[in-house]
């Protein structure tokens, strides 16, 4: 891209070189510029910073054959992530020559348990299941403090009718 310092001014010209140079993706120690991404028909870089910034705060990989190897495709249904990013994850896979020529497929087909009643599930199921599973937690925590609030309420009536008890019977 020829950019003209008189047109765009050399602040901005500067701005969109640097953008251009810095990795709009790394997992661990693997970087991936723009031109990377898209030597692999991937230009969702907007996706492919988001996957970087979760991936950077939630997982802690060494790099990209690390994740490939190590990392279940569940553990990846999480907020503000979604198929967008994975696809970007896969083209990741794709620049750095994972997983042959359907790198998702063989990811997830990698991770995918020996007794699996079907061969793939799609990331939208999985992130489905993963947050009814995150629901179902949290009702259980909000029945069980539902519980002990109406135990510590019961004991609270008894130790009180027992004190009332005694208090008659000294009258």
């Amino acid at each position: 891209m020829k950019l003209s310092t008189r047109v765009l001014g050399q602040t901005a010209v500067k701005t969109i070189e640097a953008r251009i140079r810095a990795p709009v993706l790394r997992i661990g120690t693997d970087a991936f510029l723009l031109a990377d991404l898209a030597a692999v028909d991937c230009f969702n870089f907007t996706a492919a910073r988001n996957l970087d910034r979760i991936l950077n705060a939630e997982l802690h990989v060494k790099n990209t054959k690390d994740l490939f190897d190590t990392v279940h495709p569940r553990e990846l249904a999480l907020p503000h992530l979604g198929a967008i990013s994975f696809a970007v994850l896969g083209a990741a896979f794709e620049a750095m020559r994972l997983g042959g020529e359907r790198p998702l497929e063989t990811w997830v087909a990698k991770h995918r348990a020996q007794d699996a009643s079907r061969e793939f599930v799609t990331f939208a199921t999985m992130k489905h299941s993963q947050q009814r599973d995150a629901k179902a937690a949290a009702d259980e925590r909000r029945a069980a403090k539902r519980r002990k609030a109406a135990r510590r309420s019961q004991a609270h009536r008894l130790r009180v009718e027992r004190l009332e008890a005694r208090q008659e019977s000294e009258a």
